[in-house]
């Protein structure tokens, strides 16, 4: 029963430290998986729980491997919970391996259902939580075993059990695209029952509990499986959100009529109309960050001096993101960076009046680095950017 109260407990401390995470970096991604997989079998032996028996863990069989083969359904209730129901199917075999008595090799058919805690493991240790491509994945949950005896032991042949079972697994998930993901896992299963290997295991001096007519034992078995896993859900495009800027009251100055002149002066344009300041990651945002580097304010610098000059003209601020982590938050984190470059405009003494922002989240890239495309650091950099346009 220790293994039982630590897992437990590593459970526990699991949920405790997800829910002590940084609310503003929490992403949820609510959507439902439905799996199926393939995978191999075998019986890991039992396991005696008198603590004063003279052998705790034993297994007198040749294990022999199975096939078997499953299906999950799965709610992701964050980017580090998700319930999952699960069914797995295999035979269990061996052969006795001790001595020549004739004991016949057995065979078991296992039908176990379970419903599970699985617990992404990279978004739990890390501060930053959001749909990643690869991730490690643990889970623990309860369940129940439909045993049915095939071949063996001869009082018990043909004979049917439903027992508890505990599952504990491990494993990782990769995601193919948007809908698809490829889960690689193994899930050891503790099951309430001595029978697991076909036969009622023998009564020994030193390994019952006194008072008891049963030997305490549980069976074991390990499933270790590969599988695809289908994500339902539409991810709706992003719509622009237009940030909102404060308005001031722009100061009046005092003007002096000028002289009349005898023919108007030439229009000369901005040297800045037309042209796209870009403000990339490593010289303008980091990843999930809205902060500007030095880079970005002198390349603002830059900006505000040529609108001091040219007071008719404008701007238009659009703020993107790379594709990483959901669409609402990526509209959110685009909405801050517009507002950072904003605040900065405004502190120099551009009136607000003379800029325009949107935020478009990760709706805009420049390069291929969409969902599901796997890209590099430096092409997920291109697309974390503001773009500002002169106009008049």
């Amino acid at each position: 029963m220790k293994k039982i109260f630590i897992s437990l407990i590593v459970v526990y401390l699991s949920f405790a430290l997800a829910i002590a995470q940084e609310k503003t970096t929490a992403k949820p991604y609510k959507d439902w998986e439905l799996g199926v997989n393939i995978g191999v079998a075998n019986f890991t032996g039992e396991y005696n729980m008198y603590k004063d028996a003279r052998f705790n863990h034993f297994n007198h069989w040749n294990s022999k491997i199975d096939l078997g083969f499953g299906a999950t359904v799965k709610k992701n209730l964050s980017h580090v919970f998700g319930i999952e129901a699960m069914w797995n199917y295999s035979n269990l075999r061996g052969s006795w391996k001790h001595d020549a008595r004739p004991i016949a090799d057995f065979k078991t058919e296992v039908n176990e259902f379970d419903v599970n805690v699985v617990v992404n493991m990279n978004n739990l240790l890390s501060k930053t939580k959001f749909d990643r491509k690869v991730y490690w994945y643990a889970k623990i949950g309860v369940g129940a075993a439909h045993l049915t005896k095939k071949a063996g032991e001869t009082p018990l042949a043909g004979q049917h059990w439903k027992t508890p079972a505990i599952p504990l697994g491990t494993g990782v998930s990769y995601r193919i695209n948007e809908k698809f993901r490829i889960n690689l896992g193994t899930q050891w299963s503790w099951i309430n029952t001595d029978r697991l290997d076909g036969r009622k295991t023998d009564m020994v001096s030193g390994n019952v509990k006194p008072g008891n007519t049963e030997a305490d034992i549980f069976g074991t078995k390990l499933y270790t499986h590969i599988g695809i896993a289908y994500t339902f859900g539409t991810k709706k495009r992003p719509v622009p959100v237009e940030t909102e800027i404060p308005r001031a009251i722009p100061a009046v100055k005092e003007t002096k009529e000028e002289p009349p002149v005898a023919e108007p002066a030439p229009v000369v344009k901005p040297t800045v109309i037309g042209k796209t300041y870009k403000l990339f990651y490593g010289v303008g945002f980091g990843f999930n960050k809205s902060s500007l580097s030095k880079q970005a304010y002198a390349d603002l610098d830059l900006l505000i001096k040529d609108m001091d000059e040219n007071p008719s003209v404008s701007i238009t601020i659009k703020s993107h993101t790379d594709c990483r982590g959901s669409a609402a938050y990526n509209m959110i984190l685009s909405a801050r960076r517009g507002k950072s470059v904003v605040d900065y405009l405004v502190s120099k003494g551009i009136s607000p009046s003379r800029m325009h922002s949107e935020a478009l989240g990760e709706s805009q890239p420049i390069n291929k680095c969409v969902d599901g495309v796997r890209c590099s650091n430096a092409e997920h950099a291109a697309n974390r950017r503001t773009d500002i346009t002169i106009t008049e």
